[in-house]
């Protein structure tokens, strides 16, 4: 169940990077999220700056690929909506570009129930310079809402800096959930992921914010959420 989960997704994450003048920053992870070429990602990993952003395509992750590439196919992006509160962020393909994409992509938050097996997609080893994507799975441990109202799943999973951004999908409908975040803290309402700062002590819960979010975001941009 989780292979056809994974293989479902994994045509549609991208490593989410920076160029600034004749270097590249890698940021983190983004996932396709409508064919007419929308993506979405955390929003903290932008660090309030829309400038040079580049979605890069890594190998096919069916294929035994190096551990590092000179030469990897980059897309510009531009960023459509954010939400600093709810840590989410809308972006898009520049130019028109069609993606062939599944049915019923994103999920309903609401839908999961708590012990149901779900399935991380990211680029964990992305800082290393490592294009491979990463395939996690876990379950989901608790639902929280901050005092600011803002509804997180919590996963028994360690993830890796460079797989927040990435989806999280439930096993059960094989859809998206949430949008990977971090490792959870329950300090200071799960931990500062405005500056996605890890907790001060060792944990294996992580956490994602509620797909509904970003759905927000696509219907404030005037597209139909698939």
């Amino acid at each position: 169940m989780f292979k056809h989960a994974s293989q479902k997704y994994s045509g549609g994450c991208y490593l989410l990077v920076r160029r600034k003048d004749e270097s590249v920053f890698f940021l983190g992870s983004c996932f396709v999220v409508h064919e007419e070429g929308y993506l979405m990602t955390s929003c903290h990993l932008l660090e309030g700056d829309n400038e040079g952003l580049m979605a890069v395509r890594p190998p096919n992750p069916e294929s035994f690929s190096p551990l590092s590439m000179e030469d990897v196919p980059a897309v510009s992006l531009t960023v459509v909506k954010t939400d600093a509160i709810h840590n989410t962020a809308l972006l898009r393909f520049a130019g028109k570009i069609h993606i062939e994409t599944p049915d019923h992509l994103l999920g309903v938050a609401e839908n999961a129930l708590l012990g149901s097996s779900v399935v991380c997609l990211g680029f964990p080893f992305g800082h290393r310079d490592m294009f491979n994507l990463g395939v996690q799975s876990s379950i989901i441990s608790s639902k929280l809402k901050l005092r600011k109202q803002t509804e997180l799943f919590l996963i028994d999973t360690t993830i890796h800096d460079g797989m927040a951004g990435g989806p999280l999908v439930n096993i059960e409908d094989g859809r998206v959930i949430g949008i990977l975040i971090g490792r959870f803290s329950p300090d200071d309402e799960g931990g500062d992921f405005v500056r996605g700062e890890r907790p001060d002590f060792d944990t294996n819960f992580s956490y994602a914010v509620s797909i509904e979010y970003g759905k927000t975001l696509m219907e404030e941009a005037g597209i139909l959420p698939v």
